[in-house]
């Protein structure tokens, strides 16, 4: 039999996760992990401007990692497959590790070209979908439905300061030794990760394969059922907010090369500051634990982040001023696709949970990676006030016009 999650008594909050064995090793492994994704991450932008020039290439590997992100949906059947999902862990960190450690050490020598860059970037991207997925499925495993808000809420705001961490680390090697340390310093955090991931049990009870194109059938079965079908509008609401989710990276980008007097350190300034806010809005929300007014949630955290969009294109180059607009764009940016990620959690089935995740995940992982793509291209030819109101507005219009146009999307909560 599957251990029984733990569930926390009221009161205990936070440390009543934390005396849990598993919750706490599946938490210092992501958060390792969460930290070298960070310095990649910041890195990883500045690679594909630097070798190729433009920023309209940045966008393309947003696209291109985002793109492969989106097709997690395929490994979703695989990993509800797997009886213990730690050995999916130990797998896919290492491979990250050694993916990483290739474009730091061609980077390094001047050998990384844009094809080989994207060519990494896919092969990072497709690993790192096994082992999202499995962090994704494995909390429902380790703690109850009602400490889910709350589990990711630590997770995604110590995760989120060691991410501070990682941007930190990551700026100081792109002014240090370039941006191959960061890459460095990712594959070593993925190893970490690893290590951190071997006590890990996340154990369920094993159940007759209907094999893999029925499996993957009955996930997408299971999106689309219920009576107003509110999965499926909300998965369509997710995905019209994801569009421009990735733009507030790629405006940092633009607003560092082209307003501040000192690119590199401004970008890395201004991306920590970013970071920061996320750790606070994630903090945050795990103590709200608002599950039962996701709708309020949705709505609040979209508009937010559009008005804060336009405040911070509108500030630069004033980087005191800069710094606290990306802060609370940071705070409000999490909570959208936190509380998307711990609905299907909390509410799919425990053997569909990972099909659930990426299938939900596919529409939207899609259109944020075309959003890349179009913000990178955006860039070429608007200012950077330009294209900031364009995507502040279009952040606040579709908070408001999705529960005005889906009716299930008005009455969320579990």
């Amino acid at each position: 039999m599957a251990p029984t999650p733990a569930s926390p008594s009221p009161g205990d909050g936070y440390w009543s996760l934390l005396r849990n064995r598993n919750f706490r090793f599946v938490f210092l492994s992501g958060s390792a992990g969460d930290t070298g994704y960070a310095a990649y991450s910041i890195a990883i932008l500045w690679i594909a401007y630097r070798v190729s020039g433009s920023l309209a290439v940045a966008g393309l590997v947003l696209f291109v990692e985002f793109g492969v992100y989106s097709m997690s949906f395929l490994v979703g059947p695989v990993v509800d497959r797997v009886r213990d999902l730690r050995s999916v862990l130990l797998v896919g960190y290492p491979t990250q590790a050694l993916l990483a450690f290739v474009v730091g050490l061609l980077q390094s020598e001047g050998r990384l070209t844009t094809p080989t860059l994207l060519l990494l970037v896919i092969a990072l991207s497709v690993v790192w979908d096994f082992t999202w997925t499995a962090t994704q499925a494995i909390l429902p495993r380790v703690v109850s439905g009602d400490a889910l808000f709350r589990a990711n809420g630590l997770s995604g705001a110590v995760s989120g300061g060691n991410q501070i961490a990682g941007f930190a680390a990551g700026a100081g090697l792109l002014l240090i030794v370039g941006p191959a340390g960061a890459t460095f310093l990712y594959a070593a955090l993925n190893v970490v990760a690893a290590l951190l991931a071997i006590p890990i049990r996340a154990v369920s009870d094993s159940t007759p394969s209907a094999g893999y194109l029925e499996e993957m059938a009955q996930g997408w079965r299971y999106l689309a059922a219920g009576e107003g079908r509110p999965r499926l509008q909300l998965v369509t609401y997710a995905t019209a907010q994801g569009f421009f989710s990735a733009a507030p990276a790629l405006l940092i980008a633009l607003l560092a090369s082209r307003e501040f007097a000192d690119p590199v350190s401004s970008y890395g300034i201004l991306f920590t500051a970013f970071g920061i806010g996320g750790v606070v809005g994630s903090l945050g929300l795990g103590q709200v634990n608002p599950r039962r007014h996701l709708t309020a949630l949705l709505v609040g955290v979209g508009v937010g982040e559009g008005v804060l969009v336009l405040a911070a294109v509108e500030v630069a180059p004033a980087l005191l001023a800069s710094i606290a607009a990306w802060f609370w764009v940071g705070v409000f940016d999490v909570g959208f696709y936190t509380a998307y990620v711990v609905y299907f959690q909390a509410t799919a089935p425990a053997p569909m949970v990972a099909r659930a995740l990426t299938n939900a995940y596919f529409p939207r992982g899609g259109a944020r990676a075309v959003g890349g793509l179009v913000v990178g291209v955006l860039a070429v030819t608007l200012s950077p006030v330009a294209l900031g109101s364009l995507v502040g507005g279009v952040f606040v219009a579709i908070a408001v016009l999705g529960p005005a146009l889906l009716p299930a999307v008005r009455r969320l909560g579990f």
